[in-house]
């Protein structure tokens, strides 16, 4: 609602007409540019060209906080939105296609404010309208409601077919009801029944025309019937009341015809479509056909209303090329994750095959609760940032499309109550991806959430190192790393830093989704027929950690493979000159850092860390004895106070003792591993927790096994309760 009330409701509901026509999905192939405001630190210099920025968002926020005065106002800057896109990319090799968009939205602005000001006007005439009906019906009735002596009309009838004979009927004249009294009169000259035959009396209803017939019967002699045959005259026809309120322009309701559709806006004949939509269609399947490949890469980025750099790999020349088959085939909004179903469901395969012998079971559970635990404890300030899902609204679309697996801490420990992780192996993979889709998603150089992920994924594997694979050994129940992951990531970060020379920008941009990204979700025509292996710099990140490459070599020839790929489809093409060029500079930077981490693979240094990475294990201190009795003490010292009775008593006193199984009989057949505070004091007193993780998952227990027990019993005996 508006806060101040300075824009009129009428003018307040046009506008919000227009702004949900502009932002609506019927036009999400044209106007996800501009639906929020440009990011200026990818684009240094567009505040020194754009003097007043402004997006579809800011202009709904500025619109329902008041700000506009008038629709005037509200015009303006809707217009200001395309005007400041042409502006700043006219002229710009890498985005002057955004300039095509901005006039498409321009032109849709345009037919928006005529639609809506069209249906504000057709209902304010038809307010007027019976307005001005209701005055002059009231004057008329309230003329025609006066005493008067009513006429009688002479109809004669037949009364009895058989004998022929005719009976009187008198009519009164219609009233201003709209009915006419009929009373069946004895025959004339018959007096002998007149008072056994009664009189017959029935109501007729007529419409407009029979009532106009009847004031001619009349001679026109009544005023009053004068006064509403003139108000008859001005009320509109019903058809023509009908197409004021409810055609939008584009269609006819029924029975009315065009010329009574004229005659309601004699200026323009809205039956026909204006010439901007009645060829649309032709004029869009050239305009789509050459802005195709741009259209398709909505990114995070574009979704913010950037200016963006023509899409990596679309066909839109030869579609163009191809006649009407290829012109019906306009690229849409990307809707599918980043990485196709294949390419998740390989890497997952890849991640869990030959592990089916770390079925999980009682003891592989509670070691995967000790590393998450551990993992928030010693990575508390950048685990903050992996607790939840990912919700942030501005970018949680984007994340989706991208990232096809989300994962999170909180998501990793409901799993693994729900009993959901069939082996070690799927626990491991979903830990990694935490932190894998972390670096796939923010792609900036110097990113301090990339920082963080590396932090907490080294720990993660230090963790699960220790509570994990040293307790299996020699067996492998999930796929280990490459040993030099860490040199790898910085390969990439490497690539991520480089800029175009011409423009600034980031190069790697177009190489860190898969093509299926910018291409709404499948590959572009003749792409599989050109590339073998599709690959990019995102799934490159995902398949080393999460422990898909064997060996540095084969790292290497992926990261090849992205430049590789791209010179393959787009060295003979007509667009694809700005992309090979985009390609061969960033393999030059690409070639020092992998030979450089190929030649430390090949160095004495690089087996010394082979042999490093396969016996490296963290060291935990364990628990003094002291540290963990104190805790006890505080414990126990928790109070719990009921809200009905207002007794406080002890928050552990029901969680001292066993439970009595002879009172719960099915006990153990719920809970598979008892535990109570008696228990953990015995284990404090043995030394039997090596670490602070042991201690920390037998306290829980005793409150997870309380919440699995669907009904608590509980048993006051003379010393204690329990339950």
């Amino acid at each position: 609602m508006v806060s101040d009330g300075k824009m009129s409701p009428e003018d307040l509901k046009v506008c919000r007409a227009i702004l949900a026509g502009l932002v609506s999905k019927e036009r999400s192939k044209i106007n996800f540019l501009f639906l929020e405001p440009v990011e200026f630190s990818y684009f240094p210099d567009y505040l020194t060209i754009i003097k007043r920025p402004m997006d579809l968002r800011t202009l709904g926020e500025n619109l329902e906080s008041g700000l506009y005065s008038d629709r005037g106002e509200f015009y303006s800057d809707a217009q200001l939105i395309f005007d400041n896109a042409v502006l700043f990319n006219k002229g710009r090799s890498d985005s002057s296609w955004v300039v095509g968009l901005a006039k498409k939205m321009a032109k849709a602005f345009k037919r928006e404010r005529e639609k809506a000001e069209t249906r504000e006007l057709g209902a304010a005439i038809s307010e007027d309208i019976s307005v001005i009906n209701k005055s002059k019906y009231s004057a008329a009735l309230a003329e025609t409601a006066k005493p008067e002596k009513k006429k009688k009309i002479k109809l004669k009838l037949k009364r009895n077919s058989s004998a022929g004979e005719l009976t009187n009927i008198d009519v009164l004249a219609p009233s201003s009801s709209g009915s006419v009294e009929k009373d069946l009169a004895k025959p004339t000259g018959d007096t002998r029944e007149e008072k056994s035959k009664p009189q017959l009396k029935f109501k007729l209803k007529v419409s407009k025309k029979s009532k106009e017939g009847a004031e001619k019967l009349e001679g026109g002699t009544n005023e009053s019937n004068a006064v509403a045959a003139e108000a008859r005259k001005e009320d509109p026809p019903m058809k023509k009341k009908l197409k004021l309120k409810i055609s939008r322009g584009k269609e006819l309701p029924k029975g009315v015809s065009v010329e009574d559709n004229a005659v309601i806006n004699p200026s323009s004949n809205p039956t026909k479509l204006p010439k901007e939509d009645e060829d649309r269609s032709s004029k869009e399947k050239v305009v789509e056909k050459q802005f195709k490949e741009k259209v398709d890469k909505e990114e995070n980025k574009t979704s913010k209303g950037e200016p963006e750099k023509s899409s990596k790999l679309s066909s839109a020349e030869k579609s163009s090329k191809s006649g009407s088959e290829n012109a019906s085939k306009t690229c849409v909004v990307k809707t599918s994750p980043s990485i196709s179903t294949s390419t998740v469901t390989d890497i997952t395969t890849m991640a869990t095959t030959n592990f089916a012998g770390s079925t999980m079971n009682a003891f592989r559970r509670a070691q995967c609760y000790k590393v998450i635990s551990s993992l928030k404890r010693r990575q508390h300030a950048n685990c903050k940032w992996f607790l939840k899902p990912v919700s942030d609204p501005k970018i949680v679309k984007d994340y989706k499309e991208k990232i096809s697996h989300p994962m999170d801490l909180s998501t990793l420990s409901s799993k693994l109550d729900r009993h959901q992780y069939e082996t070690l192996a799927h626990f491991v993979l979903d830990l990694r991806r935490i932190f894998s889709n972390c670096l796939q998603y923010n792609t900036d150089y110097g990113d301090d959430f990339r920082s963080a992920a590396v932090e907490c994924f080294g720990c993660a594997e230090d963790l699960l190192n220790f509570f994990v694979a040293k307790h299996e050994s020699p067996t492998v129940v999930y796929p280990n790393l490459l040993y030099c992951w860490e040199k790898c990531i910085n390969a990439i970060d490497s690539l991520l830093k480089v800029k175009n020379a011409d423009d600034g920008h980031q190069t790697a941009w177009y190489f860190l989704q898969p093509v299926t990204f910018f291409c709404s979700g499948s590959y572009p025509e003749g792409y599989l027929e050109r590339v073998n292996k599709p690959i990019d710099l995102g799934t490159i990140t995902q398949k080393l950690m999460l422990g898909c490459y064997n060996s540095v070599g084969a790292f290497v020839a992926d990261c090849r493979t992205v430049v590789k790929n791209c010179k393959a489809y787009y060295a003979d093409r007509d667009d694809g000159e700005l992309f090979v060029k985009r390609a061969e500079r960033l393999e030059e930077s690409m070639e020092i850092h992998l030979g450089e981490l190929v030649m430390f693979d090949r160095s004495p240094d690089g087996n010394e860390a082979k042999q490093k990475a396969k016996s490296k294990c963290m060291a935990i201190d364990k628990p003094s004895k002291s540290f963990l009795e104190d805790i006890m003490r505080d414990l126990r010292a928790t109070t719990y106070t009921d809200r009905v009775a207002k007794i406080t008593e002890s928050g552990t006193q029901y969680f001292e003792m066993p439970v009595d199984t002879t009172l719960v009989p099915d006990y153990l057949q719920i809970v598979k591993n008892p535990m109570n505070l008696q228990a953990i004091d015995r284990k404090i007193e043995n030394g039997s927790y090596k670490t602070p993780e042991d201690f920390e998952y037998d306290v829980n227990l005793i409150f997870k096994n309380c919440e699995s027990i669907p009904k608590i019993i509980f048993i006051q005996n003379e010393n204690t309760r329990t339950w």
